[in-house]
């Protein structure tokens, strides 16, 4: 095979990855992937999308060598083929929001960054006067698959039933899937709004075993 035609097909492949990357809907599933394995069912409930998106997108991601399957039962259980897809989209999250002045507007607009929601980082929590008590507000599944420790699973819609359990005046952080989760700002915004000490962690738990993952042992 001549030289740049080699050169051709070799980059056609990876832009079969970053096509397989180039649409919301495929990013969302892959971000709950991140979290934790699921069936077709579950990431339709997750994703909100009908079970024929769900599958589509799934075979585009399939294809490009970014998720694989394992049959569980009657079951079809989809997860990332390798943690590297998950450093690959945090990647693209970090050009976007540094370049694209849209995602900086849709962040500041949104994410609450310069209001009492705006969240603190992961570091920040390490310098937080202890104690203080860590919420997870991811569903079960998610919390099941790998969480921060010490923190206890409160999903957004069970926060009421579960604050008379919290020992009052207790400072409490709140997170769930990272950087983009919505749920951890309203968790946030209910309890501030109820007199509790509340802060929102900027990051999730991936964040959280990727930094520790980068520490010298």
């Amino acid at each position: 095979m001549p030289q740049t035609s080699l050169k051709t097909h070799l980059f056609e492949q990876l832009a079969q990855v970053s096509k397989a990357l180039g649409h919301a809907n495929r990013l969302m599933i892959l971000d709950v992937l991140m979290q934790t394995d699921c069936d077709v069912e579950t990431l339709q409930n997750k994703v909100g999308l009908n079970l024929a998106n769900v599958s589509k997108h799934l075979q585009s991601l399939k294809q490009a060598g970014l998720v694989k399957t394992q049959r569980q039962g009657q079951r079809m259980i989809y997860s990332l083929s390798d943690p590297r897809v998950y450093t690959l989209v945090a990647s693209l999250r970090d050009v976007a929001e540094s370049q694209l002045e849209s995602m900086q507007r849709l962040l500041e607009d949104h994410l609450k960054l310069n209001t009492p929601l705006a969240p603190i980082s992961l570091n920040e929590l390490a310098q937080l006067p202890q104690p203080y008590t860590l919420l997870d507000v991811r569903p079960p599944d998610e919390f099941a698959a790998g969480h921060i420790p010490s923190a206890i699973n409160v999903p957004v819609e069970s926060l009421a039933q579960t604050l008379p359990s919290i020992t009052p005046n207790t400072t409490l952080v709140v997170y769930c899937r990272g950087p983009y989760c919505l749920w951890s700002q309203e968790a946030v915004q209910t309890l501030q709004a109820q007199g509790w000490k509340a802060h929102r962690l900027a990051e999730g738990y991936l964040e959280w075993q990727s930094q520790q993952d980068s520490k010298p042992h």
